[in-house]
C-alpha cells in the first residue's frame, strides 16, 4: 500500500544508491541498470542519493534517461553540509538536479545537523520557493534539531517532509529514545537508512563471521521468523522497519538484491512477532558502534590471526568519527 509524504506518493520502501557507480569491476552499469529495472517493476520507485555519494547522482540520472519507464522514479538526495558552505545550497541542488535528470528534485534534505540552522532554513525555503525542490527534509537530525528545524520552516511557511536516520534491528535507538514519535507528531516521515545493518542483517556468507553475542541473538530470532513465513531475514529486518512506521532504504545494486528487498512488502509481521524482535534488537550498534558493522559493509574480513589488533582500531576510528560526524545520536 503507497504511502503519502509531503507530494509525494510511493510504497513504504525505497532504493538506498550510495554504492552506485563506485566499483564497476565488481557490480557494472548492467548490474545496477538490472536492481533499477528490477525495484520499478516491482513498485519500488524512490531512490535515495547524495551529494556526498560522488558517483551516485550521474548513475541515476542515466538510468532515468534510457530505461523505459525510468522518469516514473522519485529522487531524494541531500545537501553535503559538511564540506559545502550554507550559501552554496541552491548551487550544490542546481547541479544535482542535473546530474540526476529531473527539473526539481523529489526531495531534497541537509545532510548532516551542520551550520547555522535559520541560515540553512533560509536556503531551504527560497530552493522550495523556486520551485527547485517538491519537499525539503533533514537527515541525521535528533529531536531537538529537528523540532527547530522543523518551527523555521513552519515560520517560512514550507512543510519540513523527512528526516533520514540511521534505523534497524541493531541501531533501535530513535524509538527508544523517543525520536520516531516526534517525528510522527510533527507528520515527517522517517528514511531508514542502514535498515540491515550495514549487511549484518542478512544472509550474505560474511554473516557467518559475525560474533558480537547480541547481533547473533538478534539473527536467530529473525531466523525462526523468516522460516515462519518462507522469507528471507533482510525481508524480515525491512518488514519490521515498516511496521514501525519508517520507509527503510536498503542498497541494490543486483537483480537479486533488489528482488529480495521488495518481497519485504505485501506482507506483514504480527503486533506479537515486532515483540519478539523488540526483545533481542539492540539500541546502539549501529554503524558508528560497531566494527562488524564497517567489515560487512565493506565486504571484508581481516584474517582472524589479526581480527582482534583491527577490531580494536576500528573501535578508536569509529569513537573518534562519532566525535567530529554529527549524527542523531541523543
Amino acid at each position: 500500500m503507497a504511502i503519502k509524504c509531503g507530494t509525494l506518493s510511493f510504497q513504504p520502501l525505497g532504493v538506498g544508491t550510495n554504492k552506485w557507480g563506485t566499483d564497476p569491476q565488481k557490480y557494472n552499469h548492467n548490474n545496477i541498470r538490472s536492481a533499477f529495472e528490477t525495484s520499478l517493476a516491482a513498485g519500488v520507485t524512490l531512490l535515495n542519493t547524495a551529494q556526498l555519494y560522488y558517483t551516485s547522482e550521474n548513475c541515476i540520472g542515466k538510468l532515468r534517461s534510457e530505461v523505459p519507464g525510468g522518469e516514473k522514479a522519485l529522487v531524494i538526495s541531500k545537501f553535503d553540509a559538511l564540506s559545502q558552505k550554507t550559501d552554496q545550497l541552491i548551487p550544490t541542488l542546481q547541479e544535482s538536479c542535473q546530474k540526476c535528470g529531473v527539473e526539481a528534485m523529489d526531495g531534497f534534505l541537509i545532510h548532516h545537523p551542520k551550520g547555522t540552522p535559520e541560515a540553512m532554513a533560509d536556503q531551504l525555503a527560497a530552493a522550495y520557493q523556486r520551485g527547485l525542490v517538491k519537499n525539503v527534509g533533514v537527515s541525521n537530525y535528533d529531536e531537538p534539531a529537528l523540532r527547530q528545524m522543523h518551527q523555521l520552516l513552519k515560520d517560512r511557511g514550507v512543510p519540513l517532509v523527512f528526516n533520514e536516520i540511521e534505523f534497524s534491528l541493531l541501531r533501535r535507538l530513535p524509538e527508544s529514545n523517543g525520536l520516531l514519535k516526534v517525528c510522527k507528531e510533527l507528520d515527517v516521515t522517517v528514511l531508514a537508512w542502514a535498515p540491515l545493518a550495514s549487511g549484518r542483517l542478512t544472509s550474505k556468507p560474511c554473516t557467518e563471521q559475525l560474533s558480537e553475542a547480541q547481533t547473533v541473538a538478534c539473527l536467530e530470532q529473525m531466523k525462526i521468523l523468516a522460516d515462519r513465513h518462507k522469507k528471507t531475514v533482510a525481508q524480515v529486518a525491512l518488514n519490521w522497519c515498516i511496521c514501525k512506521g519508517t520507509v527503510p532504504i536498503p542498497g541494490a545494486r543486483t537483480l537479486e538484491q533488489a528482488q529480495e528487498n521488495a518481497g519485504a512488502l505485501g506482507w506483514q509481521l504480527s503486533t506479537e512477532e515486532v515483540a519478539q524482535l523488540d526483545a533481542v534488537a539492540v539500541d546502539s550498534m549501529g554503524m558508528y558502534n560497531s566494527p562488524e558493522a564497517i567489515y560487512t559493509f565493506f565486504g571484508w574480513w581481516p584474517p582472524a590471526v589479526v581480527r582482534p589488533i583491527c577490531t580494536g582500531f576500528l573501535h578508536c576510528v569509529l569513537a573518534l568519527a562519532r566525535k567530529c560526524v554529527p549524527l542523531q545520536d541523543s
